[in-house]
C-alpha cells in the first residue's frame, strides 16, 4: 500500500497503483499503449482478500470521494504517515508528532455536488469527470448538511429542466454547494447557476420555492459563466440570511464568505493549532500571514504580536479579515494586502516582506497548487527567523495507474 491508499504491484518492473485494493488481492493485469501517450493497465480482479472493514457508503469505489473506507481507520493513517515520518527522521533527524482524527465520519464543513439532469445529484464517478454518481447521503458531511440535501432532492424533481445539460448545453443549474459551521449551528445552502438564469421569470419562480423548502440559514443564488465547471464563485444574490457564515476556532470568531476557503476540518486541525501556539517564540515582533483568506491564523495568533501583515487574492475575504481583526485586536498594527502569490507582480512586494530585519515568523497555507516558484524564490532569499507551513498535496510518484 502507498500513502494514497492504494495497492501497488509490480508488473514487468513497473509500479501499478490499484484503488480500492488490499495486498493480498489477485488482479489480471492487461497494458494499453497508444502512441505519444502514457501507457496505462486494466486490472480485472481474480481474487479478494477479506476485508475487516465495512465500507459504510453504498456509492464508495463508484463515488470519487472516498478511497480507503475498506481499511479500517488505524491501518489508514499508518500508510498515509509512515512514508512521511521516515523521511523527517532521515532528512532532518527529527520525530514527528502524529495526531490521528478523532472524527472519522460527519467531519468535513463543504461539499460540492454537480447537478445533472434526471436530476441526478452528486460527486463525480473515480476516474472520470464528465460522470456523475447519484448520492442520497454522504457520510463525510454534517447531518444537517444530509438533510438539507434530501430537501434539495425533493424540490428539484419538481423542476426537470432546471438542471444544466454539459452536453446539450441547456438547462442552467451547475451545482449546489452545503456548507456547515463545526462550531455554530449556521447552515449555507448556494446553488450555482449559469448567468442567462439571473433575473428570469424561472429564477424568480425556483427561488419561491427554494425559500419555502430549504432550511438553511443562508440561501444564495451564484451565477457564472455557462462553461465554467466552478462551484460558489461568481455573481452573488442573497436570497435569506448573509453572504458568510458564522464559525468560532480557538475561541475565535469569524465569517467566513461564500466564495471563500476555510479550512473543511477545524476539529481536527485544532491540534495542530496547539502546537504553533507553543512553538511561536516569545520575542516575535510580525506576522506574515501567505494566503490567509479572511485572515483565520493571524487572528488565532495574534496576541502575540504587535504587528500582522496577510496576502491573499480575494478581496471578500481580506474585507472580512480587516474588520474583525480591528474589532479584536484594535491596538495591533495590520494590514491585508490584496495580491495574487502565483503572480510575477507580486515579487517585489513579497522580497521587500522578507528581508525586513524584523523578528517575523511567516505562516503560508496555500492551495492544492503549492507555493508557487514565485513565493518560494522569496524564501529561499529571505530573513524569516522561522516559519510554518502546510503542503496541500503530496509529489506525484513515477509509474502506472490502474484504471
Amino acid at each position: 500500500m502507498n500513502s494514497k491508499l492504494r495497492g501497488v504491484s509490480i508488473v514487468n518492473n513497473t509500479p501499478i497503483e490499484i484503488p480500492y485494493s488490499l495486498p493480498g488481492d489477485i488482479y489480471h493485469v492487461t497494458f494499453f499503449k497508444k502512441k505519444r501517450r502514457k501507457p496505462f493497465a486494466k486490472p480485472d480482479l481474480i481474487f479478494q482478500t477479506p476485508r475487516t472493514a465495512l465500507p459504510p457508503c453504498p456509492a464508495f469505489t463508484k463515488c470519487g470521494g472516498c478511497s480507503a473506507q475498506h481499511i479500517p481507520y488505524e491501518e489508514q493513517f499508518h500508510y498515509k504517515t509512515s512514508a512521511l515520518l521516515e523521511s523527517y527522521k532521515k532528512d532532518f533527524g527529527i520525530e514527528p508528532i502524529l495526531y490521528p482524527a478523532l472524527k472519522k465520519l460527519h467531519y468535513r464543513n463543504r461539499m460540492d455536488f454537480a447537478v445533472f439532469p434526471g436530476p441526478v445529484i452528486g460527486q463525480r464517478k473515480a476516474g472520470s469527470f464528465r460522470d456523475i454518481v447519484d448520492l442520497e447521503s454522504c457520510f463525510i458531511q454534517s447531518e444537517e448538511s444530509n438533510m438539507e440535501l434530501k430537501r434539495f432532492r425533493s424540490l428539484i424533481s419538481e423542476f426537470p429542466d432546471l438542471p444544466y445539460n454539459r452536453k446539450s448545453d441547456s438547462g442552467f443549474l451547475k451545482y449546489l454547494t452545503l456548507r456547515k459551521a463545526k462550531n455554530s449551528s449556521e447552515l449555507m445552502t448556494i446553488l450555482t447557476f449559469v448567468e442567462e438564469f439571473k433575473n428570469s421569470d424561472q429564477e424568480e419562480k425556483f427561488a419561491k420555492v427554494c425559500l419555502k423548502y430549504l432550511k438553511a440559514d443562508h440561501i444564495l443564488f451564484c451565477f457564472n459563466r455557462r462553461k465554467g465547471e466552478i462551484s460558489a464563485t461568481g455573481e452573488v444574490k442573497v436570497l435569506r440570511g448573509k453572504e458568510s457564515y458564522l464559525e468560532f476556532v480557538s475561541g475565535k470568531e469569524f465569517r467566513v464568505p461564500f466564495d471563500s476557503f476555510f479550512q473543511p476540518n477545524p476539529e481536527g486541525f485544532q491540534p495542530i493549532l496547539d502546537f504553533i501556539e507553543k512553538e511561536i517564540p516569545k520575542s516575535s515582533d510580525h506576522l506574515i500571514d501567505l494566503f490567509c483568506g479572511s485572515g483565520f491564523f493571524s487572528r488565532i495568533f495574534a496576541h502575540k504580536f504587535r504587528k500582522i501583515t496577510g496576502i491573499d487574492s480575494i478581496e471578500s475575504s481580506l474585507e472580512i479579515a480587516r474588520k474583525q481583526m480591528s474589532f479584536d485586536f484594535p491596538e495591533i498594527e495590520f494590514s491585508y494586502l490584496r495580491e495574487d502569490l502565483f503572480s510575477k507582480k507580486s515579487s517585489s512586494q513579497l522580497n521587500g516582506l522578507l528581508q525586513s530585519r524584523e523578528k517575523n515568523i511567516l505562516i503560508a497555507d496555500p492551495p492544492r497548487a503549492g507555493l508557487g516558484e514565485f513565493v518560494t524564490k522569496a524564501l529561499k532569499n529571505s530573513k524569516i527567523s522561522s516559519f510554518f507551513t502546510f503542503p496541500a498535496i503530496q509529489p506525484p510518484k513515477k509509474g502506472i495507474s490502474g484504471n
